[in-house]
């Protein structure tokens, strides 16, 4: 039976429309760094991707957890699923675009090497929608009335990212010290 090892839950602005979870020795800037998402859910290099927002103005609600092995089902319902690899150092960070960490080095079970990612959302279109009703009700973003509507819509975008380690395939060699 699958385990689920580690679940941690944040809330983040979205700055620029995105955040990124990474390995902690990644560089958003590299050569190997995956551009921004646009309108994609997410977008993967080979030790960090970005995840994509809609809107940026709005805090989302982020459950990052490590399984052991592939998770079941999660419930649902989710709008959007994406599913891809991401090679992890023994452990995962989570920051903003502007490079403001929001989790900072979270130590992963299953050590270093590649790691199946799910991550699923919900609510994208609708925050955003609602966001941009928001302020073509109201003139004044100083209004207390469109701020206690503002902090309604918080977290209520929700993405959920699983990760577990990739099963080596083919027999394993096993190096062993011979005397001389």
């Amino acid at each position: 039976m699958n385990r689920r090892l580690l679940r941690v839950g944040v809330r983040l602005h979205p700055e620029k429309g995105m955040f990124r979870v990474h390995d902690l020795g990644s560089d958003p800037s590299s050569l190997q760094a995956p551009p921004p998402p646009g309108t994609a859910l997410v977008s993967v290099g080979y030790d960090q991707m970005w995840v994509g927002s809609l809107q940026d103005d709005v805090a989302i609600t982020l459950l990052l957890e490590e399984w052991d092995a592939e998770p079941p089902s999660s419930p649902g319902p989710w709008e959007q699923e994406a599913f891809s690899e991401l090679y992890l150092r023994g452990a995962v960070a989570v920051a903003t675009a502007t490079g403001e960490p929001v989790l900072h080095g979270v130590r992963l079970t299953g050590g270093v090497g590649r790691y199946h990612l799910a991550v699923r959302a919900r609510h994208r279109a609708e925050i955003a929608r609602l966001y941009d009703d928001l302020l073509d009700r109201f003139r004044d973003g100083f209004n207390a009335e469109f701020q206690a509507a503002l902090r309604a819509l918080e977290g209520v975008e929700h993405y959920l990212v699983q990760i577990w380690p990739v099963q080596p395939t083919g027999p394993l060699r096993v190096v062993v010290d011979s005397p001389i």
